[in-house]
């Protein structure tokens, strides 16, 4: 008799905005087996949130990495959760290269740049201004896509928004020298930030897969926590053009920021959703309450999984 066939494993399509720190748990996970450890066979497919987020809402995906286009989604009404959050203090800084900028105040009434209308640095650069008593709609915003780094520092707008991942690139290219930080939000400025989105769709009707996808993920962030210098080697793998040095930076910074849990308190979430009603023109009690926008129990499921089976992480 011949053995029956291995059961063939899930496949699942994940969009991350690009192969940076950001996704480290991630990429990790998929590197160290831990997805394959599940039954999962994970494909990621490099895209923005304009594109992710449409793709996720269609059912081409099955999750995204772009948090902040599917936050502005769900709060017109698609049918998406967030259900996981890496960070919860904004690691983006505003730049100049204009001699005469060197204050919030400075580009009150000007423009600038990010990479996406209503992304996360758009966001933290409105909670940013609120905060200084500026107002959150004291400047304008201009759109620059994937190409925002390199058009920032051409010095066509006065201020642009970079994220800190960008920044250590561009420094390492020597690209930042007639440019200088007006400010970094990172100490300042919290709001939840790089998290992971699915459809309702997966967490009605395939919740061991999404389990399977979380505990994962739980365990390459733990081991992102636990390793740089293993982790910098991974990415450096992925993306080989980057430099060492610049993901070491990376690294510190982003590890600075994550949540203890990959979760955010409501009093931060409240606060994010309240700049982000203002950006979509939308009355604060049109928002949705948070339970139809986040979900953190598939998560609290998955880790408490992990924490059951004794887990830890090797190098």
């Amino acid at each position: 008799m011949l053995a029956p066939p291995a059961s063939a494993a899930e496949k699942i399509t994940f969009t991350i905005p690009s192969f940076n720190m950001f996704e480290a748990p991630y990429l990790v996970a998929a590197q160290k087996g831990y997805f394959a450890e599940e039954g999962l066979d994970v494909e990621f497919l490099v895209a923005n949130g304009g594109v992710a987020t449409p793709a996720l809402m269609s059912g081409s995906v099955t999750a995204s990495a772009s948090s902040a286009s599917a936050l502005a989604a769900i709060m017109k009404g698609a049918p998406l959760r967030i259900v996981l959050v890496q960070q919860d203090r904004a690691v983006f800084q505003l730049w100049s290269t204009r001699p005469d900028v060197h204050s919030l105040a400075d580009l009150k009434g000007k423009q600038i740049g990010v990479e996406t209308r209503g992304d996360s640095g758009e966001v933290a650069t409105r909670i940013a201004f609120q905060a200084a008593g500026l107002g959150p709609d004291p400047v304008g915003f201009v759109p620059l896509g994937t190409a925002n780094a390199s058009s920032a520092v051409s010095g066509v707008l006065p201020g642009f928004v970079l994220a800190t991942t960008d920044i250590s690139q561009l420094r390492s290219a020597g690209a930042l020298e007639k440019a200088h930080v007006v400010m970094d939000y990172g100490k300042t400025v919290q709001l939840p930030i790089n998290g992971m989105a699915v459809s309702e769709k997966l967490i009605v009707e395939q919740p061991d897969v999404l389990k399977k996808m979380l505990r994962a993920i739980v365990k390459g962030m733990r081991y992102t926590r636990a390793f740089k210098a293993q982790t910098i080697a991974i990415l450096l793998k992925l993306a080989p053009a980057s430099a060492a040095g610049a993901l070491s930076v990376d690294y510190d910074q982003y590890t600075s920021s994550l949540t203890p849990r990959l979760e955010v308190s409501t009093d931060l979430i409240r606060a994010d959703l309240d700049v982000r009603a203002i950006l979509l023109a939308m009355p604060r009690e049109g928002v949705p309450p948070i339970d139809a926008i986040y979900d953190f129990a598939p998560l609290r499921g998955a880790e408490a999984d992990v924490n059951a089976s004794r887990w830890k992480p090797t190098p």
